[in-house]
């Protein structure tokens, strides 16, 4: 029997370092795993064998990342690894291991053998962090994040009242010392998290628990998966993200509690992110305004991307503008227009859990597959909102049977005639969605594995909706599709989800909402370019905000923050305006100029202070959230005095909270990544050069150049009389165009909203060039005022100058702007 059963497994009953293999437990794609015994002293191990035909390049850098874990908790030890003969008399390497007497996360989520409730999810979230922690700290990644190398012991017998124990294995063989490019760890730790909290319904949670699971929804999208570090987040600093991560819990509790009692914790700060929302009816009604920028252009009937830095209400208005937000809420959101459409949202992190890594090559497989997926999760959106809008459960939905069979035939099984058929198709996609999540992504194809996986999926759904809806009808779908930014939808994902998007309908148009101008591809089908107002229409947020009108800046601006001021528990109740908290304008911005330059003329260290509404919302450029964060800062600064004297804040706080939130953004800049390597992580653009310390110097070189100009160039005629030159605007006089290494910073600089485009724009030679906008974030830093009337006007040689060089281009401009004859002949040859 012994014979047979080697013949059967080549590795049962070989004795490795004194164990003897007794048990496969586990398999994976290149190896397996067994159960290894030693009978004296008596003990356990895991072995993993690996053929030797399957062994790939560098599979010793898994070895080598958790020797520099040793002792670290709950990550799987190494003991050691040789290579051996298998009972066929054929060559395996086999590596030992701690054997963990548990299952895997995979079979966990299928079967259970313990509740899968919350207090599970904050284990394995905490654990994971603590692993990356670890991983930083002595400068590796794990490289392979996924369901199968999480491992849950059994409680301990030995100790008493022992717990289940969560495990980290199989670190990935990819990294720093071969060719191998490791797995997103951050990407993969938000999947894993993603799809856990799915598993839960909110409405099945007491109430701390409710409060919990959105938090961590919260903590998960907007800070695992943050890339830019000027968004006041220290991105990849772990230490800080598990202290954070450690406080949900308490400040769930604390609000549950509090909200128990009738008195829920209210603050102006309150969901600087819309997901922190939820489905609160009664904070959308509250915090909601239907006069959002751009409001009327995005809601045309065309295909539109939607750009703007993150937190300037993309993703409010994206939700809000849905049917089932309408429904949840109980009343439409009262945007002109929206009665003339109907809405569903998704966003583009639920490919993101789906697929955490994809890799740089897509073959046909890969692609259906991925496809497949992105339908599956428009239709799983749809039949969410049906659901909510159905008066009974007699309202006929046969039509989804009759789609779902000619589309997966067997696969799907109808109830019988009457029954619940909407959640039975409800429940059946999820099913779906979660066998294409887990399947091995490209390992089968074909139509009959991915039926979704076609172009037209979306249009045959749009007609089955308007012959078999009554409250939609005939009219426009509009499909809103949430942060399509580079690195969440990765390029090559973009380049197949493009053709979907980006076609022609007439009763079907998607919004798409991305981070900047260059954060999407622009390409579609046949390697085709996407063409600005050919294929889709642009809305840029800050180049909407530069050319609003004051008095409908103060009137937006007014509309956000009344209700969060009322919030206050100082103010509330007093329906105070920004005026009347901040104060009147103290002077022009020709009155600071001219303040500015008498100091500099006379040497004097005298600083001026920005105060007032003015002030306030000359710094507004469309990023909602930084504003809500300067705002809530000077409140929280401004607390005892709100006590004592009430409002105004006093021009010494809001002067620093402005002149702190521009330091910091500055200072977080040197941080920001090369575009080229958003999908791949840090890097310099040259030894000893950080690419965001670049960025950071040009702003500064720039920022320079704008003070030279305001306290000792030429009086410029502005408003009838000659005041000092006030320029935050870069004008390019000429044809622009940028070499290699220049469009790289330039590339940057859009990306992260460090000078914002004016796509509006043209050069005073009638040529169609950029003018930038240094971000207003920066201006009191810089003692710049808010005056947009003036700019500096440079060559488009110069503009490359200022992007290669910048430390060398004021003393430029300067001598240019005296008129000493330009450059010398070592600028000129740079130049």
């Amino acid at each position: 029997m012994k014979k047979r059963n080697n013949i059967q497994d080549p590795y049962i009953d070989i004795i490795i370092n004194g164990y003897r293999l007794v048990k496969k437990v586990g398999k994976g794609r290149i190896g397996s795993v067994y159960k290894a015994v030693r009978l004296n002293p008596p003990d356990t191990l895991a072995c993993k064998v690996i053929a030797e035909n399957k062994l790939k390049d560098g599979w010793q850098r898994e070895i080598e990342k958790v020797i520099k874990l040793r002792g670290v908790p709950n990550i799987v030890q190494y003991h050691a690894h040789a290579t051996k003969l298998d009972n066929n008399q054929r060559p395996f390497t086999w590596i030992l291991w701690d054997f963990i007497d548990g299952i895997d996360l995979r079979q966990y989520i299928k079967a259970p053998p313990w509740p899968l409730d919350i207090a599970f999810i904050e284990d394995i979230a905490a654990t994971m962090l603590r692993s990356l922690h670890a991983c930083r700290a002595v400068g590796i990644q794990h490289g392979d994040f996924h369901e199968g190398n999480i491992l849950i012991s059994k409680p301990d017998p030995r100790i008493p009242g022992g717990k289940r124990t969560i495990w980290i294995s199989d670190f990935g063989y990819g990294g720093s010392h071969n060719k191998l490019q490791p797995k997103d760890d951050y990407k993969q730790v938000f999947a894993i998290i993603s799809s856990l909290l799915c598993k839960l319904s909110p409405s099945n949670l007491n109430a701390p628990d409710k409060v919990l699971h959105n938090k961590i929804d919260d903590f998960i999208k907007k800070r695992i998966l943050e890339v830019d570090p000027t968004q006041k987040i220290y991105v990849g600093y772990t230490e800080l993200l598990i202290s954070d991560f450690n406080k949900l819990r308490p400040e769930a509790d604390a609000e549950s509690a509090a909200a128990g009692k009738g008195d829920e914790i209210k603050g102006t700060g309150d969901y600087l992110w819309a997901e922190a929302i939820g489905n609160r009816s009664d904070e959308w009604k509250n915090l909601f305004v239907p006069e959002f920028l751009a409001a009327q252009d995005l809601l045309s009937k065309n295909i539109t991307v939607l750009t703007g830095a993150r937190g300037c209400g993309k993703t409010m208005a994206f939700r809000r503008l849905t049917a089932f937000m309408d429904n949840v809420i109980g009343e439409p959101s009262g945007v002109k227009g929206a009665d003339q459409f109907v809405g569903f949202y998704l966003n583009c992190r639920n490919l993101l859990e789906a697929f955490p890594w994809v890799p740089k090559h897509l073959n046909k497989r890969m692609q259906q597959q991925i496809m497949h997926y992105f339908h599956l999760s428009w239709f799983s959106e749809i039949c969410k909102t049906l659901a909510l809008y159905r008066t009974n459960r007699q309202n006929s939905f046969e039509w989804l049977d009759v789609l779902l069979i000619g589309i997966f035939g067997d696969k799907y099984q109808p109830l019988p005639y009457g029954a619940d058929n909407l959640s039975h198709v409800s429940a059946f996609i999820e099913d779906e969605k979660e066998r294409c999540r887990l399947s091995d992504l490209g390992k089968v194809g074909g139509l009959g594995n991915w039926p979704l996986g076609r172009m037209d999926f979306l249009d045959i759904l749009q007609q089955k909706l308007e012959s078999n809806v009554s409250w939609i009808g005939q009219a426009p779908l509009y499909l809103f599709l949430d942060d399509y930014t580079i690195p969440i939808v990765p390029r090559n994902v973009q380049l197949i989800l493009n053709p979907i998007i980006f076609k022609r309908r007439s009763r079907l148009f998607f919004k798409i909402s991305t981070e900047s101008t260059n954060s999407f591809e622009r390409e579609a089908l046949r390697k085709k370019p996407l063409e600005l107002h050919q294929d889709f229409e642009l809305i840029d947020l800050a180049s909407e905000s530069i050319h609003q009108d004051r008095k409908a800046k103060k009137i937006l601006l007014n509309n956000i923050f009344r209700p969060r001021i009322d919030r206050h528990e100082l103010l509330k109740g007093k329906h105070l305006t920004l005026k009347e908290v901040l104060g009147k304008p103290p002077f022009s911005n020709n009155e600071l100029a001219k303040q500015m330059r008498h100091n500099a003329k006379k040497g004097s260290s005298k600083r001026v202070f920005y105060h007032g509404e003015d002030a306030f919302i000359g710094m507004w450029a469309s990023d909602i959230r930084i504003m809500i964060q300067m705002f809530t800062d000077m409140i929280r600064d401004a607390n005892g005095e709100l006590q004592k004297e009430g409002v105004p804040i006093s021009k010494e706080i809001q002067n620093k909270i402005y002149r702190d939130t521009g330091g910091e953004f500055l200072g977080l800049m040197g941080s920001v990544v090369e575009p080229s390597l958003w999908e791949k992580g840090p890097s310099s653009t040259k030894p000893g050069e950080k690419y965001g310390t670049h960025l950071k110097d040009i702003v500064e070189a720039f920022v320079n150049v704008s003070r030279y100009e305001l306290t000792k160039g030429k009086l410029v005629g502005n408003q009838g009389r000659l005041n000092p030159k006030q320029a935050f605007r870069l004008e390019i006089i000429d044809k622009f165009v940028l070499p290699d290494k220049a469009e790289l910073y330039f590339e940057g600089l859009i990306r992260w909203h460090i000078f914002l485009q004016d796509w509006r724009g043209k050069s005073v030679r009638g040529m169609i060039t950029p003018r930038l906008y240094l971000n207003r974030i920066l201006l009191p830093f810089c003692y710049l005022t808010f005056s947009s009337h003036d700019h500096i006007q440079i060559t488009n040689k110069e503009f490359i100058s200022l992007l290669r060089e910048p430390s060398r281009f004021p003393a430029y401009w300067i001598k240019k702007r005296k008129g000493n004859g330009g450059p010398d002949e070592k600028q000129r040859s740079l130049w």
